[in-house]
Order: structure tokens, then C-alpha cells, then sequence
């Protein structure tokens, strides 16, 4: 998931470290894991990387998807404002070219990930600390599961029946999350910077970012899905942020929300299709 909004103190905080673990890891890159992605298509974005959250690949209609539009979009300097005020808040349906086809307002609220399970769409939100279960074709929320802080990444594992939470204020973690009713079935460990989560083609993929500023970079993680530790990573030529499971013409495969200038803070909808390792 994308950077919280949780000043610019502890921003700068949260950066330099990443920074640091970023560059203690960057020697263990698997670099046989490139093998099992091919990017195949890229999309639209109607807003900047502090404008858009989470994504998710809309149910029915392969040229739609959805995306989170934060109420107070964390702009840096210099950044000019994309997305319309009228969108803040918003669960948006936008086209391949960046259109947005339709805007239901969820909350006041900036947000974290978007998973889907069991016919209703989970919105992680960032201030308020809790997971959103909507229903998708009419935006409402049918319940409210609280969180012990924040979440960044949410994602469906359908072989655990759970929704997972990246959890990273406080105590960096891993919530495995009853979708029924939001009770909290075990943690697992994370990295606090941590951002998108995905479940394709039987393993646990994460992004990561060592920050947003120029010259910031990225990796995709597998995960360890008994303690959530990380497996294998291949860096990424841009940042990467949030993920969603999605389907390509040559089979699993993910979407992500990709920053494709760290200046002007312009995104892009990335789609690879993607191969397991059965890590």
C-alpha cells in the first residue's frame, strides 16, 4: 500500500529507515524471480501517488477498476493536485485510459489497501484505524472492523479464508483478519515499510519501497506464509505500491499502482502476469 499520512516528522523518520533496511537487503535479491514476471499491459491513473490508494481489478469488466481517493492527499512540494476535490474520500470505477466512470463516497478519511472476498470489497482507512466491508455495487458499508493501528496492504487468501492487514504503527506486523466479523486470528511478522499485498498463483507477494523522493527504489517480495519473513525479492525499476490479484491472457498475474515520476508524482496502472515458486 501507499505511504500514510502520518506527518511529515514521522515521515521523514519512516524514509530514512527504509532507506537503511533498504540498503541492507538489496544483496539478497533473487534475481531468478524476474523469470516469473513479464509486465503485459499498463493503464491510466486519474491521480498522483499521494492522490490514489489501493486498486482492485473491478468484478465484471476487464477494461474497469477500482481505486481509493484520499480525503487530504499528502502532496510534497512542488506536486499540483490532479484528481478533483469533488473525488476525495471516493471509491472510484475508472477506465483504461484514466476515466473515472463512477464515485461513491465511503469516508472522510484517507485510505490504506482494497481486497475482495466473498462478494464485498475490504477498504482499509488510514485515520480512523479499521477495515470498511462495502458492498460493490452500491458503495455501502455493511460493517466495521477495527484495527490496533493503521493498515497500508490488504489482501484475500482464500486457502486461509482470512483478509491479511499490513499493519506498521507501533509494532510492524502482519493482522490475519476474520472477514466475517474482523476478529484478529493470529500476527505474523512484516517490514514497516512494507506497501501493497496480493495473493497470485499460490504465493504471498509485497511491494516495497525505500520512500518516495527522487531516487527512492522498489522490490517485490514472495512471503513466508507460515511467519510472513521474506523468502525471495527482485528490485523494480520504479515504485511500486499498492497490489491486487488479478487475471492476464497468459494466466495469474497482479496489478500494481506505479510511480512512474517521483517528481511530479504521476502514476500509471501496471499488469504483469506472474508465475508461483511455491515458496
Amino acid at each position: 500500500m501507499r505511504r500514510l499520512n502520518l506527518g511529515s516528522m514521522a515521515m521523514v523518520a519512516l524514509a530514512a529507515l527504509a532507506l537503511c533496511i533498504g540498503l541492507s537487503v538489496t544483496a539478497t535479491e533473487s534475481p531468478e524471480l524476474k523469470t516469473n514476471l513479464t509486465m503485459v499491459d499498463e493503464l491510466k491513473s486519474p491521480g498522483l501517488e499521494a492522490e490514489i490508494s489501493g486498486i482492485f481489478p473491478h468484478p465484471d469488466r476487464d477494461d474497469l477498476y477500482f481505486a481509493l481517493a484520499n480525503q487530504k492527499p499528502p502532496y510534497r512540494q512542488g506536486q499540483k493536485p490532479m484528481l478533483a476535490e469533488q473525488y476525495r474520500g471516493n471509491l472510484l470505477t475508472v477506465d483504461r485510459d484514466g476515466k473515472i466512470v463512477d464515485a461513491v463516497k465511503l469516508a472522510d478519511d484517507d485510505f490504506g489497501g482494497m481486497a475482495m472476498a466473498e462478494g464485498h470489497l475490504f477498504v482499509a482507512l488510514t485515520d480512523a484505524a479499521e477495515i470498511l466491508k462495502v458492498a460493490p455495487a452500491t458503495g455501502d458499508v455493511v460493517a466495521r472492523f477495527p484495527l490496533s493501528s493503521p493498515a497500508g496492504g490488504l489482501a484475500y487468501d482464500a486457502d486461509r479464508g482470512a483478509l491479511l492487514a499490513q499493519l506498521y504503527v507501533g509494532h510492524p506486523h502482519l493482522a490475519v483478519v476474520d472477514p466475517k466479523d474482523g476478529t484478529v486470528l493470529e500476527t505474523l511478522w512484516s517490514d514497516e515499510s512494507a506497501m501493497g499485498l496480493a495473493k497470485v498463483d499460490g504465493d504471498w507477494l509485497c511491494t516495497w519501497a525505500s520512500g518516495w523522493e527522487p531516487g527512492s527504489f522498489s522490490e517485490l517480495r514472495v512471503l513466508d506464509q507460515a511467519t510472513g519473513k521474506v523468502r525471495a525479492r527482485v528490485n523494480l525499476d520504479v515504485v511500486h505500491s499498492s497490489l491486487a490479484p488479478t487475471r492476464t491472457a497468459e494466466g495469474e498475474g497482479f496489478m500494481s499502482l506505479v510511480t512512474v515520476d517521483s517528481v511530479s508524482g504521476e502514476t500509471a496502472i501496471r499488469k504483469y502476469s506472474y508465475v508461483g515458486t511455491a515458496l
